[in-house]
């Protein structure tokens, strides 16, 4: 049974760290009421994430917001920018598709252009490229810090955060605190004469001994511990490389870029027990095998589908932990016999047919020219709207005026009355339209060697990171020797973009095709891929 939903809005806002102005949250929700109130939209509950980064999709507020919109508490969701929502793209798209299946639309009150039908391909391109360039400044950001966070490692600095259990911070440095030193060394000692993590758990709690943040010790905590090398002088960074959320992965095995400097600090175990403890663990690890993988995003979710049904393929898991995309004729209704593809097989494919499509600076070049030549498309249809509405919005201010004088006058009924309601009505929805449609004129004007720069971006972190290069994915469909792809270039000069299988010709590998050449206007790149295994 459908929920009925109250009519109104829930204002969300957010600001990214401590060192900003919470004053910024007064502001995003002043503004978002007041379109709130301008467009009769009740406010029905505000929900605010104080100090949170716009890379995380688990935000308190935010959690809040979701569970009562999933029941059904308001029909509309008011934010002041995208950027204050989310900067992951998939994060901003994951969004954008649980509130279109509940039915809840989203309104950008500093960008009207937000919030529109994404099944429309020019509101795609439109939104998918805003939210691209606010992940590119956030990982421009966050480079720039990791860049002097290493500069400090280098000098042996502390980089930040609480220091280790055993370590406190002095003029920069960390030096040993005697106290916290003896239970590292306990911790140390215990384990490498064969106790187990219980065991060692239950000693220190019946001891009443806390970590550095005041907490019981757990497995994860004792397992950190006897794997840091600050407990034998070495200084390390980058060994725990940082999500995009912007938090450490602990358990990440990615040996780049790490910065190791023996005897930068003093340390407070030898090394022979040290390496004791590391067979140990080792040996340990052998005997349990490995862990299933965590929780991961899925930047194809949603695009997937069968070449042979046309069903839309879901991400499934096998009783192994194998994760795989699984056609969902076959699955409910039987009516296929596609098999599935592993959801990291998949990704990998796509991404490395877009980076072979698109190896060069020619293809780039080409590109550039689909991309410009469909901003261009836009902002001329939306300058000749706006000119249209600039006439209809004259028409109907002199008919208001004309109206009113007549009220001056001492004229009065209720049909003036009525038609004065109309024209102020019509002349609203005029304005609201025009705002939207010079936002889009501006949103059009990207210079050409700023989509250069991005484009050229998205394909070198795409090895390493390809959830920007699939974010331009617009469709993708698995045969059972194929897989055809359709990106968000991949459109007429109207928007629209041909899905049929007469515009398809297929072709070798990581040679890219599309309509004949005959009815192509550029033989040379074509954006629809179609691959043979």
């Amino acid at each position: 049974m459908a929920i009925k939903r109250h009519h109104g809005a829930f204002i969300n806002a957010r600001y990214s760290t401590d060192n900003q102005n919470p004053d910024s949250i007064e502001v995003q929700v002043s503004k978002c009421t007041e379109w709130c109130q301008q467009n009769g939209m009740p406010v029905l509950g505000i929900f605010a994430d104080e100090a949170t980064s716009g890379m995380k999709d688990s935000r308190p507020q935010y959690e809040a917001m979701m569970q009562q919109l999933r029941l059904g508490f308001a029909d509309t969701v008011v934010i002041y920018d995208q950027s204050r929502m989310f900067r992951k793209m998939t994060a901003w798209f994951a969004f954008r598709d649980e509130l279109s299946a509940m039915g809840v639309q989203v309104v950008c009150v500093t960008q009207p252009m937000i919030g529109k039908d994404l099944r429309d391909p020019t509101n795609f391109l439109t939104e998918g490229s805003m939210a691209l360039f606010n992940q590119i400044w956030a990982l421009q950001t966050r480079q720039k810090v990791m860049e002097k966070m290493r500069f400090m490692a280098c000098n042996g600095l502390h980089t930040g955060g609480k220091p280790a259990l055993g370590y406190v911070v002095e003029d920069g440095r960390l030096v040993v605190c005697e106290e916290e030193a003896s239970t590292v060394r306990r911790i140390f000692a215990e384990y490498a004469a064969g106790k187990s993590y219980r065991q060692i758990i239950d000693g220190l709690n019946a001891d009443g001994i806390k970590t550095k943040r005041g907490n019981t010790f757990g497995s994860n905590s004792l397992h950190d511990l006897l794997h840091n090398e600050k407990y034998i002088g070495v200084l390390t960074y980058g060994a725990m490389p940082y999500r995009e959320d912007g938090t450490r992965n602990t358990h990440s095995k990615d040996g780049t870029d790490v910065i190791r400097i023996k005897d930068a600090i003093p340390p407070i175990v030898d090394k022979e027990l040290f390496e004791r403890v590391q067979q140990r663990m080792a040996q340990r690890k052998r005997q349990q095998g490995g862990r299933p993988p965590v929780n991961r995003e899925y930047p194809l979710r949603g695009k997937v589908f069968c070449k042979d049904c046309k069903a839309a393929m879901t991400v499934s898991i096998s009783h192994q932990r194998y994760y795989y995309y699984r056609c969902t004729g076959k699955k409910r209704l039987h009516t296929c016999d596609a098999a599935p593809i592993g959801v990291d097989e998949l990704e990998q494919s796509v991404a490395k047919m877009l980076r072979d499509a698109f190896d060069s600076p020619n293809k780039v070049d080409d590109l550039l020219r689909i991309l410009c030549a469909q901003s261009q498309k836009c902002r001329s249809s939306a300058v000749s709207r706006l000119q249209s509405l600039i006439d209809q919005e004259r028409e109907i201010s002199a008919k208001l005026e004309n109206a009113l004088e007549a009220v001056f006058s001492g004229l009065s009924s209720l049909t003036l009355k009525d038609k004065i309601t109309d024209l102020e009505t019509q002349k609203a929805t005029i304005e609201r339209e025009m705002l939207t449609l010079k936002a889009k004129v501006d949103a059009s004007a990207l210079p050409a060697q700023r989509l250069r720069e991005i484009l050229e971006q998205i394909i070198l972190v795409s090895e390493t990171d390809p959830a920007a290069l699939l974010s331009i994915v617009y469709r993708v469909e698995v045969g059972k020797d194929t897989i055809t792809i359709w990106t968000i270039f991949d459109a007429d000069p109207d928007g629209h973009i041909d899905l049929s299988e007469d515009a398809e010709l297929t072709t070798n590998v990581r040679i890219p095709s599309g309509v004949p050449k005959k009815n192509n206007p550029n033989p040379h790149l074509r954006v629809r891929i179609v691959f043979i295994f």
